[in-house]
């Protein structure tokens, strides 16, 4: 497969370049039950048998919602827990592994969500959780 190419004529694609993959899903819903089946089912059967890693993981979700639907959108949360444990198996063996995880909504011109996935080289190291993360990124 080419690097950095969409693989898959579904809903559901995925692109691979180095360490890091990019999964993209067209066919959004609000409820997290199907999202998490959908996206599953869809990179198992289109990117075939893959080894999941014991290796912490970084994931980015970005969820576009189109203009004027923004009260029914989706809860950043949801969408989170759902690409993860959809991602379980695939990627990491327990969602556990994703050591940083960020997830927006924006408005955008059609419902799609668009998972990052980057395996770190280590843990992350430890933040000193006092009073100086109000300066931090």
């Amino acid at each position: 497969m080419k690097t950095g190419v969409f693989k898959g004529r579904g809903p559901v694609q995925a692109a691979f370049r180095d360490n890091v993959a990019l999964v993209r899903v067209d066919a959004v819903t609000t409820q997290a039950g199907p999202l998490k089946k959908r996206i599953s089912a869809a990179l198992r059967r289109e990117i075939g048998p893959m080894r999941p890693s014991y290796a912490p993981f970084e994931a980015r979700i970005w969820t576009s919602v189109v203009a004027g639907t923004a009260r029914a959108a989706y809860d950043v949360d949801n969408v989170a827990k759902a690409c993860l444990d959809a991602l379980t198996g695939v990627f990491w063996h327990d969602d556990r592994q994703v050591a940083r995880l960020v997830s927006e909504r924006f408005v955008g011109d059609r419902a799609r969500i668009l998972i990052r996935v980057r395996r770190l080289d280590a843990p992350l190291a430890p933040v000193a959780l006092d009073g100086s993360l109000f300066d931090a990124d």
